[in-house]
């Protein structure tokens, strides 16, 4: 009788900063708000990743347009301070798309030597689950290839060094630099 072992799960942690996978929309007002809770990023992982031991943060819960350098900071420090059982695990920082990019850059400029993803979605989770997903399962697969420490951006089916992706917003899509 051949004995196989299970292999150990891998440990990822993803810090949800609220924005655009978190938004949901008041009938009642009409308007757009970014709740205190990880319901939709719960829902959009829930059985999706059994081979990794998935770790939930959330941090802040704001629309990336209301992030300030106070906000990037205490996200630095979240990274900073986690536990030495997360030392070498990849971080997926779950943020609105507006100012990913000043995240990512804030990010760079720490100097945390970790692998830092960086996804979102540009239509809120609770008009479009489908987008939101996708972007966070590409994450995902990203850090499970174990690439080397960086800050990367993972949107619109590429992931690439955050300076080489960014937003266009006349197609509303992350594409490499250079390309239009």
């Amino acid at each position: 009788m051949i004995k196989t072992h299970a292999p150990a799960l891998l440990p990822v942690v993803i810090i949800n900063t609220g924005g655009t996978l978190n938004k949901r929309y008041d009938p009642l007002s009409g308007a757009l708000y970014v709740p205190s809770d990880e319901a939709a990023i719960l829902r959009l992982i829930h059985s999706a990743s059994p081979n990794l031991a998935l770790h939930l943060l959330g941090l802040g819960h704001k629309d990336s347009l209301d992030m300030t350098d106070f906000d990037r900071s205490a996200l630095v420090a979240t990274i900073q301070s986690l536990p030495s059982a997360m030392a070498a695990a990849p971080i997926i920082v779950v943020h609105g798309t507006d100012t990913l990019h000043l995240t990512a850059r804030y990010l760079d400029e720490a100097h945390l030597n970790r692998l830092v993803i960086l996804t979102g979605a540009m239509q809120p989770v609770s008009i479009d689950p489908i987008e939101a997903a996708v972007h966070l399962g590409l994450a995902l697969g990203f850090a499970a290839a174990e690439p080397p420490a960086g800050i990367y951006i993972a949107m619109h089916g590429r992931v690439l060094p955050y300076p080489t992706l960014l937003k266009n917003r006349t197609l509303g899509v992350f594409q490499p630099v250079g390309t239009a």
